[in-house]
């Protein structure tokens, strides 16, 4: 990951750094920052140079804050207006007060294409014979700002005809700013209409109500704490008109939640899913900014067909609030005949919080509800995978499973569509998790010390020393896999040996898995041997410690034991072998 630069603006400006102290005011003091990757090239090394030309115009007291997308900062806030900032950003779960009082509801943003995306020869369809769009835009208790932001933009950086209409959902809102004070706004505003649910039906109910009412043939879905940029929309019906069965999602970038600086994303991302149902990105090299395919998506921007989603089945109804409908959406397209693209020439900023501020249902477990009725549809034999990484290591199957209602009308749907089975969705779109079979999977157990090995497998923490705790049997951090390809892994790091230089004591850490780190284990041993070292994995009580040891038999300090374990494969589809063998 690139190392970040800070930029801030004073009045003094140096060779690196521009810092300035342009308002102080009664109550703070406005400082504007923004920060970036190292050695951006290109439009994002452009865009770059027109956000420090905004500080400076800033400076000079020509340009608004925030303005071409510059974060915001308030220094020396005073103790009341502090207490209020905090309250609104609780309220919100990203920083309001800055929002509310400080940027545009129209402000300006870079145009984020690349010059590839306005070449003639990569214009496949003139503007004027792409299909107008219904953009459907679900909200609960969304922040006014935000929420009007939202809607200009989408309004100002989309051409007139291909802006059929602009939905409004509101999923029974309770803050007072979305009631008369909406209504009125609304009625000001050309091709907005604004839908109220009777009470809360959670994203896909909400969507769906958008759905009914809209009345284009193409649907766009938007988040309502969303910044479009210039020819976000063109790109994405060019491609539907191209491929009535295409799925098309734009580049979404980050709108910083603490200061509101419209972040670049600089990299060539595809949608992946992990074992447990999460959604996650993986990097890719691309050569250009052409539409690329994508294994999932992230479910909240993208555009498609409104007569595709009928056929689809649109949502599933027995889904609650939110959470899957994403994965079953993805899996469903590809199954079923579609495609799902990102369009690199279609640049969104959204809001990524760092916590929901929204109350949800207590008697479900949610998204995990939701994610048992995609995996049970939509996954075949391979939903084992997902369903093993639910409830407690002593528990029955079916009750870590639990209830997810009734899916029998999902998987007529699915039957009557004809789809392909799920193992050839990892086939032709995750080959990495189709050809990985995984022969250990749970805990991985010392009996002597009756220890697991625990740690948080997550994308920031390569360099974590792996640890030790008792056994706990709720799975989590001590949930592990053993794969055919002698890796030791979750969903994202792997196991590996302590690397040069590291101040962990313990002997293993999380290591990216593209590495030398692979391991034998003989399930009649017990052992787990590290092969580039040749060295096997021991803990000890006193001190409380992962070691690397000549390998010795005798040593029950180093005999390891899988939840499950199967030479064979604990998954293993039916071309493989005419079976399969659950966990």
């Amino acid at each position: 990951m690139a190392a970040m630069i800070q930029i801030l603006l004073v009045l003094c400006l140096t060779k690196y750094t521009i810092s300035y102290n342009h308002i102080d005011t009664p109550y703070y003091k406005v400082i504007l920052t923004s920060s970036y990757e190292d050695n951006m090239v290109g439009v994002h090394l452009k865009n770059k140079l027109e956000q420090d030309l905004a500080m400076k115009e800033f400076v000079a007291g020509t340009l608004a804050a925030g303005e071409m997308g510059n974060g915001i900062e308030l220094e020396n806030i005073k103790p009341k207006e502090k207490k209020k900032k905090e309250a609104m950003y609780q309220a919100h779960g990203f920083d309001e007060y800055i929002s509310e009082y400080m940027v545009s509801l129209n402000r300006s943003l870079p145009d984020r294409r690349d010059d590839w995306c306005k070449e003639p020869d990569n214009q496949k369809v003139p503007v004027e014979e792409l299909p107008a769009t219904s953009v459907i835009i679900i909200f609960h208790n969304e922040a006014w700002s935000t929420l009007i932001r939202t809607v200009y933009s989408v309004y100002n950086r989309s051409p007139a005809h291909l802006i059929h209409e602009i939905i409004l959902v509101d999923d029974a809102s309770t803050l007072p700013h979305l009631g008369d004070r909406l209504d009125d706004e609304v009625e000001k505003m050309d091709k907005v209409r604004l839908i109220r649910m009777p009470q809360r039906g959670g994203l896909m109910r909400a969507r769906m109500a958008g759905i009914e009412a809209a009345e284009a043939e193409v649907l766009t879905f938007l988040d309502s704490h969303i910044e479009a940029t210039d020819g976000w929309l063109e790109p994405l019906m060019e491609r539907i008109h191209l491929n009535h069965r295409a799925v098309v999602c734009p580049v979404i970038e980050e709108v910083n939640d603490k200061n509101f600086q419209y972040k670049f994303v600089t990299r060539d991302l595809e949608g992946v899913f992990y074992w447990n149902l999460d959604f996650g990105w993986r990097e890719v090299s691309r050569d250009d900014w052409s539409p690329y395919e994508t294994p999932a998506m992230a479910g909240g921007l993208f555009s498609i067909r409104k007569d595709w989603f009928e056929e689809l089945g649109y949502y599933d109804d027995g889904m609650e609030i939110w959470g899957g409908e994403q994965l079953e959406l993805s899996f469903k397209v590809w199954m079923c005949g579609g495609t799902v693209e990102i369009v690199p020439c279609s640049r969104v900023g959204h809001i990524f919080r760092s916590f929901s501020p929204y109350k949800w249902r207590t008697d479900l477990q949610i998204p995990e509800y939701n994610y048992k009725r995609v995996a049970e549809v939509w996954m075949d034999e391979y939903k084992e995978l997902y369903y093993d990484r639910l409830g407690t290591t002593k528990t029955s199957r079916e009750e870590n499973i639990g209830d997810f209602g009734d899916v029998e009308e999902r998987k007529a749907l699915r039957e009557s569509l004809q789809c392909k089975d799920f193992s050839w969705y990892l086939w032709s779109q995750m080959p990495n998790l189709y050809k990985n079979t995984i022969l250990g999977a749970g805990e991985i157990r010392n009996f002597h010390q009756q220890f697991c090995l625990d740690q948080n497998d997550n994308e920031h923490n390569v360099g974590l020393p792996v640890l030790v705790f008792d056994c706990h049997g709720l799975k989590g951090n001590q949930y592990w896999y053993y794969t055919k390809e002698k890796r030791i892994t979750r969903d994202i790091l792997c196991m590996g040996k302590r690397r040069k230089g590291s101040k962990n004591e313990n002997h293993i850490e999380l290591v990216p898995c593209d590495g030398e780190d692979t391991w034998d284990y003989n399930p009649r041993s017990a052992l787990l041997k590290h092969e580039e070292s040749g060295l096997c994995l021991k803990v000890t009580r006193t001190p409380l410690k992962l070691w690397l040891k000549p390998c010795n038999m005798q040593d029950t300090e180093q005999k390891w034991y899988f939840t499950n374990f199967d030479e064979e494969g604990l998954f293993r589809g039916e071309e493989e072998d005419g079976g399969r063998i659950e966990l």
